[in-house]
């Protein structure tokens, strides 16, 4: 069973596959992964600002990468042009300087269970659709092809079984973790990270080791279990070459082979604007 949210009549996005399709013109965008992720974290927020340090922590930072707030903005960017593409609104994420992103409140955002024929039985062959609309304290539940029912007598004490089968366990569960996760991330990156909006957001760098010099480039890893020589030959063997004072950030997490390299004109601990491009390799 998927999820999927539609916004204003005009838009779903399938958050378990990234993909946007717009309902007028039936075209299909498949979204980088960052971008959805970050999507799919406003859509859950509608109506609050998210901060690019919640965005940063849910779309990099719980994948063990570290990325400077240029990559968020990339990745805006790029979620942007893709509903442009669609003809959607293009006020739909709107940018609060200095503080984050935001879904305003008023944006219609209904969730629809789709259900594949395997997980029907009898009593639910018919093809149905459970639209939820999306509140910040509550939810409102209706069939989605189904007529009003008629008012009930008074004396009717028939409860909305119906109604309440609509609630499915598993989404609400699976919200419950989101929501969890989310203060979570939240709280580590309030006690671990500063981010200043004045600044480059240096502070997930400052703890970085220098291992090269060589060529007038400077090289920096995380502080993990890895040896140096893990990262130099990793850069060796990819045929990635450092020069031209450029400055390097390396992270990786033992044991995973997942690896990201930020290379930037100006280190990030400096006053000027860094110009960075981060690369990420699954192995």
């Amino acid at each position: 069973m998927d999820t999927i949210y539609v916004i204003d009549n005009v838009l779903k996005f399938n958050p378990a596959t990234h993909t946007l399709h717009a309902i007028k013109t039936d075209k299909n965008i498949t979204l980088a992964i960052p971008a959805s992720l970050c999507f799919y974290l406003l859509i859950k927020n509608k109506g609050r600002i998210v901060t690019q340090a919640e965005l940063l922590q849910n779309a990099w930072g719980e994948r063990g990468m570290n990325v400077t707030p240029n990559t968020l903005h990339q990745n805006i960017s790029l979620l942007r042009k893709s509903l442009n593409r669609l003809e959607v609104n293009g006020t739909l994420i709107q940018t609060i300087p200095k503080r984050g992103f935001m879904i305003a409140d008023e944006t219609s955002i209904l969730i629809q269970q789709e259900v594949s024929s395997g997980e029907t039985d009898s009593d639910t062959s018919q093809d149905t659709q459970a639209l939820i609309t999306v509140h910040n304290s509550h939810e409102e539940i209706a069939p989605a092809s189904t007529p009003a029912p008629a008012p009930a007598p008074a004396n009717d004490n028939v409860k909305p079984v119906a109604m309440l089968a609509v609630l499915n366990t598993s989404l609400m569960n699976k919200k419950a973790r989101w929501a969890l996760a989310g203060i979570i991330s939240l709280l580590i990156v309030l006690l671990h990270i500063d981010f200043d909006q004045h600044t480059t957001g240096d502070a997930p760098f400052t703890a970085y080791t220098l291992i090269s010099a060589a060529n007038n480039c400077k090289i920096y890893r995380n502080e993990d279990l890895r040896f140096d020589t893990f990262y130099l030959d990793f850069l060796k063997a990819h045929h990635i070459t450092c020069s031209d004072g450029r400055v390097f950030y390396m992270t990786n997490h033992y044991p995973s082979s997942r690896t990201s390299v930020i290379s930037c004109r100006y280190p990030i601990a400096s006053n000027k604007k860094s110009y960075c491009i981060s690369d990420y390799y699954l192995k």
